[in-house]
């Protein structure tokens, strides 16, 4: 009965839904309690967001812990409609504050950058998720696709990994920045505009003895950082010699333009 954003709502995807009836409700709660919410609740989920001014559902963002240098004190810090709103964690620190801006009513706040988030098992699962339905997303308008994505025993793996876990073991994904999360873009036909997310998929074909083999790698970009994950094993080979032979440049602005068209 619900739609599933791809990539959450909480971090500013309005465009990108599958429609209702590609993900069940049981399954679209437990990914948002068991899978989305570590990743949002963790130390980068929340300085990113914070930094962007992403709101979620509810219209708040994220509450981080910075530090008042006059003072000496911790705050927690929260953008509110008029500006970043700020207050002392402890009934301790709180006076110290109070004190403190009182005689210096001017100075700095300290907080720590969102940098690139480690490799981490809430990390991995999270993005294994988007991978999975950006491929539905792909096939939504191709007629028997969604009964060939649950089908395909190729991603059983990946899926089990999402949905039920493994406690202990990492799926690997590559990790990298491409852009500043706040950068602009623009061309002779694009305004000046933010990507808050992007994804595309990269398949490899080869022959292993007399089989054919196919891999399917899902590129995804949130707030500049560059996320990269085999759907169908736990093995990033192929994609690390694809950015060899490149340059180390990303699949999503380096496709040639055979493969812009068939996107």
């Amino acid at each position: 009965m619900s739609v599933e954003h791809i990539i959450p709502k909480s971090l500013g995807n309005d465009d990108h839904v599958l429609k209702a009836g590609w993900v069940c409700d049981p399954c679209n709660n437990y990914l948002a309690i068991k899978v989305e919410a570590p990743f949002m609740n963790s130390e980068y989920g929340k300085l990113s967001r914070f930094e962007m001014n992403i709101q979620n559902r509810r219209g708040r963002t994220p509450i981080v812990s910075g530090f008042h240098f006059p003072s000496r004190t911790r705050v927690d810090l929260q953008y509110t409609d008029h500006g970043i709103a700020f207050s002392a964690p402890t009934e301790e620190e709180e006076h110290k504050l109070i004190s403190s801006l009182k005689s210096q009513p001017t100075g700095s706040f300290l907080l720590p950058a969102s940098d690139i988030p480690d490799l981490n098992y809430e990390v991995a699962r999270f993005i294994g998720m988007i991978a999975l339905e950006a491929l539905a997303f792909r096939c939504v308008d191709i007629d028997g696709w969604n009964d060939e994505v649950v089908d395909n025993e190729s991603f059983d793996e990946l899926r089990t990994y999402v949905r039920r876990g493994r406690p202990g073991f990492v799926w690997p994904v590559h990790i990298r920045r491409i852009y500043p999360a706040a950068n602009e873009f623009s061309d002779s036909v694009t305004p000046i505009i933010q990507v808050l997310h992007e994804f595309d998929l990269l398949c490899f074909q080869f022959k292993d003895s007399s089989e054919q083999i196919t891999e399917i790698f899902a590129v995804i970009a949130i707030f500049g950082i560059e996320y990269t994950i085999n759907l169908g094993a736990p093995d990033l080979d192929s994609y690390l010699a694809w950015l060899d032979a490149n340059n180390h440049a990303s699949y999503l602005y380096s496709k040639t333009e055979a493969e812009q068209a068939a996107s």
